[in-house]
C-alpha cells in the first residue's frame, strides 16, 4: 500500500504529462463478453476523464470500457478465478487511491451487474484496500484496520464476515495469495520495529490460516511492496523502492526510483527483472507465467508523466508499453 498523499502526488505530475484521450483514436466500443478470455487483462484508466475499469488483450489490442459511473473513481480490478466477475475499488469522484474512502465493489465480466461488497467504514474499518480472489473463488483477502494497526483479512466471496489473519501491529498490506490457496504473501515490518514506515517495509509469507507465524522472505532495507506468486508457486515478484531520492517534485518530497524485483519462492536468489531508473510498479503474473504485467512511468529520460501499461518476459526482456503515450493515467493490469 503506497501512502495516500503519494497518488495525490504522482495525480499533479500526471496532470502536465500530456493530454488525456483514447487509446490512438479508436472508439470504445461496447462491452459484450460473459467470461474473459485468457489473453485478455483488466485495468483502470482516466481516459475518459475519472477512473474507470477497461478490459484489453494482452498485445494491447481490443480496448473495452467496462465500468461508467463518473460520480467516482474506480481502480484496482482483480479477475475471479473463473474469470466472470471483476472486483474493484471505488471512492468519491476527484480523491483516487483514497483507502480512508474506498469502498469495494464487484460487476460481471461485461460490466452489467455492478455491486457493492463492502462499504466505506464497514466494520468500523478506517481504511481498506488490495483485495484478491482466492484460487478457488471462496473468498477474499485485504487489508483493513483494525485499530491503529493495518492488518489483513479474509472474508467471503460477498466481501462479509472478515476473519483477522495478523495481528502483528504496525502496517500490514498488499496481500496476494499462492496458486494452491494455501499461503499468504504480505508487506509489513519486522517485529518490533517502531514506527513501522516505508524504508522498513519488508515482504512476509504465512500459511493462510487465522494469526498464523511469518516468515520474512526479504531483507533489502527497502521499501518492499505488491509480492505476487507466480502461477506455479516456484517464484514471487514484487516492487521495490531503490532510490527514494530521485524525481523531486518539492522541496523534501521526491517520488523515488522503482523496480520489479524475483526470487525463488523462498525469498532466495532475488535479483533485478527491470531496475532502470524509471517508476516500474505493480506487477502482475500473466497467466502462462512466462511474462509479468505492470504500471510504469517513463522519466529517465522523460516519455510522459504518467503511468502506462507495459509486459516484460520474466527473463527481462521484450519490454513492450501496450497502452498509447497520449491516453491517460493507465494502472494496475491483471490477467
Amino acid at each position: 500500500m503506497k501512502n495516500v498523499y503519494f497518488g495525490l502526488i504522482i495525480l499533479a505530475l500526471a496532470a502536465c504529462g500530456g493530454a488525456g484521450g483514447s487509446d490512438g483514436g479508436t472508439p470504445l466500443q461496447p462491452a459484450t463478453a460473459a467470461v474473459l478470455a485468457a489473453d485478455q487483462l483488466v485495468f483502470d484508466s482516466d481516459r475518459s476523464g475519472n477512473h474507470e475499469i477497461f478490459v484489453m488483450k494482452t498485445d494491447g489490442t481490443g480496448v473495452v470500457q467496462l465500468s461508467r459511473d463518473a460520480r467516482f473513481e474506480n481502480w484496482w480490478p482483480r479477475i475471479s478465478p473463473d474469470r466472470k466477475r471483476i472486483l474493484f475499488y471505488r471512492s468519491p469522484h476527484g480523491d483516487p487511491e483514497n483507502y480512508s474512502r474506498a469502498s469495494l465493489w464487484s460487476m460481471a465480466a461485461d460490466g452489467s451487474g455492478v455491486t457493492q461488497l463492502r462499504a466505506a467504514g464497514q466494520d468500523g474499518w478506517t481504511m481498506q484496500g488490495h483485495a484478491e480472489w482466492s484460487p478457488d473463488g471462496r473468498r477474499i483477502a485485504m487489508f483493513g484496520s483494525a485499530g491503529a494497526a493495518l492488518e489483513v483479512f479474509v472474508t467471503d466471496a460477498q466481501g462479509q464476515n472478515p476473519v483477522q489473519f495478523t495481528r502483528r501491529g504496525g502496517i500490514n498490506t498488499d496481500v496476494s495469495w499462492s496458486p494452491d490457496g494455501s499461503k499468504l504473501l504480505f508487506n509489513g515490518c519486522p517485529a518490533g520495529v517502531s514506527p513501522c514506515t516505508p524504508p522498513q517495509y519488508e515482504i512476509f509469507v504465512m500459511p493462510a490460516i487465522p494469526l498464523a507465524a511469518s516468515t520474512q522472505l526479504t531483507h533489502d532495507g527497502l521499501a518492499d511492496y505488491d509480492p505476487y506468486f507466480s502461477p506455479d508457486g516456484s517464484k514471487i515478484a514484487w516492487l521495490v523502492t531503490v532510490d527514494p531520492s530521485r524525481f523531486q517534485i518539492s522541496p523534501g518530497v521526491n517520488l523515488g526510483s522503482w523496480a520489479i524485483r524475483m526470487a525463488n519462492a523462498d525469498g532466495s536468489h532475488a535479483a533485478y527483472l527491470i531496475n532502470d531508473g524509471n517508476i516500474n510498479s505493480k506487477p502482475a503474473w500473466a497467466l502462462d507465467g512466462r511474462s509479468l504485467f505492470f504500471h510504469r512511468m517513463e522519466l529517465a529520460p522523460l516519455v510522459e508523466g504518467k503511468f502506462g501499461v507495459f509486459r516484460i518476459g520474466v527473463d527481462g526482456s521484450g519490454l513492450t508499453r501496450l497502452t498509447p503515450v497520449g491516453s491517460g493515467v493507465n494502472e494496475h493490469p491483471s490477467n
